[in-house]
């Protein structure tokens, strides 16, 4: 059976069942970009769905990445603080961040990176962890990873979701979504609310830098005919953020962040030639605003920033043969920033890209897959890209033992403030990167007990930095990233969940001169978590994580060491009727004094009630 007759809404990067596979087949999109059996591609995926983020009381997308083999986060402060994930050693703006399948990576930052600290689980489905360079289907900051992140999508019939939590620090949590289908509208609308005093972000501070978040999210599809049905998505954040600043004011400054995000796209997913062909035709629009202001010191903290990327999208994949699916893509992308510093004139740059890709993905025997793509992106700043990428996935036994490999180049543009006049550099070139895993996976007793265990290793070149010479941005940073992720997962009973998972990192600086063979900043080259849940006859839910992170480096000439640390947090859960359950957590239990980033503060142990009901 043909990739394309799994879903009759391929490339609408929603989840659906209606395809035939066993209940315990993952359906992934971050592949190819449109929805596949993960036994059909040699790429490193992870999932993390609605019942795992539950079932881990996640606050925030980054504590759940946490539990993720190749993934670190650092995090300057508390919640709604500047956080940053790390995919593989990579940098974090080699993340590719997807929202509904919308690029959502921050045009104000001066590198682009996503910053997680916003982006709370409340109303969120799934998150879809890709490890490795994949820019043949994603383009440019898809050398690390990608993050693919999906609000709750529709369900058949209705179904309603609230959910409210205390805690320490005056933390109030709020969430509700409703979704529903009919057989010819799907749809799916919520929000959510966060509101806490939090820490002091800079260490030493007595006042609070506090936060709050207002988010929605709405999808809609409607299918007008057999063959034609209209997307419909959106997503909305407003957050207001204390910090502590390291541009005066100290740790007991007053500077404010008002952050505003939103991601709109409007598609059409169109069958051709009796269902053999899918396409999809889409645009969309992200927007982010950041005003700063800081009532004490001024200067760099009164800010406002703003960024938009416009973009047109036409995928198609045809099935040839059963045992050939051709996929195609042709985008056009336009971005735009706007700066200014302290009610100066605003720094106005622009930018826009033409790509185009192709992907053959072939099934010679029954078992295995082999993929193959290429790409080719023209900037209007800078020139040409092209980018190529393989992949194989072989199961000799219908899944229970699965091997994998994988050859794939990514590479990320010089963002806007790193390439156009006055603060860049008109002559850089992309970052480029290519990396190969091999990989195996096996089941025993039916399931019960599956391993993995996965091989990388990766190359970065044209590594963009601030050069000290030319007092600008150059291309002069090289690294190799390479290591090991191991996992386990135990169900002896349908009652007990055991995951644990195990990374080794080795992310070294391969650049020439005195910071040659060093280790790259705020990567751990060990990191271990295990999670162990145990649902009781009498309907209690128990369960304990642990998080060892070892030790790391604050800075490039590895002169300021941060301590490895061990983070235990126990929870529970408790259903009053089939409806409604309450549920608590307590995180960091031992209270342990732990530093993710140099001079910043993370929180103690901290304590939450909280109740969420279904109907």
């Amino acid at each position: 059976m043909t990739l394309l007759k799994y879903s009759a809404a391929a490339f609408a990067m929603l989840p659906v069942t209606a395809f035939a596979q066993t209940a315990e087949e993952d359906i992934i999109v971050t592949a190819s970009g449109f929805e596949q059996p993960r036994s059909e591609t040699g790429q490193a995926i992870d999932i993390v769905d609605r019942d795992r983020l539950d079932q881990l009381q996640s606050a925030t997308i980054s504590e759940a990445l946490q539990t993720v083999p190749g993934v670190s986060i650092a995090t300057r402060g508390g919640l709604g603080s500047q956080s940053s994930a790390f995919i593989r050693g990579g940098n974090s703006a080699q993340t590719l961040v997807l929202i509904d399948g919308v690029r959502i990576n921050d045009l104000t930052s001066p590198n682009g990176a996503f910053d997680f600290g916003g982006l709370m689980t409340g109303n969120i489905g799934r998150v879809e962890i890709l490890r490795g360079p994949n820019s043949v289907i994603w383009g440019s900051q898809a050398i690390g990873g990608v993050v693919n992140i999906q609000s709750i999508a529709p369900v058949s019939g209705f179904e309603g979701r609230i959910a409210g939590e205390y805690g320490s620090h005056d933390t109030k949590r709020l969430n509700a979504n409703i979704a529903g289908s009919n057989g010819l509208l799907e749809g799916s609308i919520g929000g959510s609310f966060v509101d806490t005093d939090g820490i002091s972000a800079l260490a030493g501070g007595t006042e609070r830098d506090g936060y709050d978040n207002k988010s929605g999210n709405a999808r809609l599809k409607a299918r007008v005919s057999d063959s034609f049905t209209l997307d419909i998505r959106s997503y909305y954040n407003r957050a207001t953020v204390a910090y502590d600043s390291a541009f005066g004011g100290g740790a007991n400054g007053l500077p404010v962040s008002r952050n505003r995000q939103f991601v709109g796209y409007v598609g059409a997913n169109i069958d051709a030639l009796d269902g053999r062909m899918q396409n999809r035709i889409a645009y969309t629009r992200t927007e982010i605003k950041r005003i700063g202001t800081d009532p004490v010191v001024g200067s760099y903290n009164n800010f406002n920033l703003r960024g938009s990327i416009d973009r047109a999208e036409l995928h198609s994949a045809i099935d040839m043969h059963d045992a050939l699916t051709l996929v195609a893509g042709a985008e056009y992308e336009r971005s735009f920033t706007s700066t200014s510093f302290e009610g100066a004139k605003p720094n106005v740059a622009r930018n826009d890209v033409v790509s185009g890709f192709g992907q053959m993905i072939l099934r010679p025997v029954t078992g295995l897959t082999v993929t193959a793509g290429v790409r080719h992106d023209v900037y209007g700043d800078y020139g040409g890209q092209t980018s190529f990428g393989g992949n194989a996935a072989f199961t000799p036994n219908a899944g229970r033992t699965m091997f994998r490999a994988t050859y794939g180049e990514g590479f990320r543009a010089p963002t806007l403030t790193e390439g156009q006049p006055p603060y860049g550099n008109p002559d850089l070139k992309p970052e480029t990167a290519r990396n190969f895993d091999l990989g195996v996976e096996q089941q025993f007793l039916d399931g019960k007990v599956q391993i993995f265990t996965t091989y990388f290793n990766r190359r970065s070149n044209d590594l963009i930095a601030f050069s000290t010479v030319s007092f600008t941005s150059e291309n002069i940073d090289k690294v190799t990233s390479k290591g090991v992720e191991a996992g386990l997962s135990l169900n002896p009973t349908d009652r007990i969940d055991i995951r644990a998972s195990y990374t080794l990192v080795d992310a070294i600086n391969r650049t020439a001169g005195a910071n040659f063979g060093n280790r790259q900043a705020l990567r751990p080259q060990h990191s271990m978590s295990l999670t162990a849940d145990w649902q009781t006859p009498f309907g209690l839910s128990v369960g304990s994580s642990l998080l060892r992170i070892g030790d790391s480096f604050d800075n490039a000439t590895n002169s300021v060491r941060l301590d490895g640390y061990t983070l235990v947090g126990l929870r529970a859960s408790m259903p009053l009727s089939d409806r409604l359950e309450v549920y608590g957590r307590v995180d960091n239990l031992f209270d342990a004094n732990y530093i993710m980033v140099a001079g910043y503060n993370s929180f103690g142990r901290r304590a939450t009630f909280g109740v969420r009901a279904k109907f």
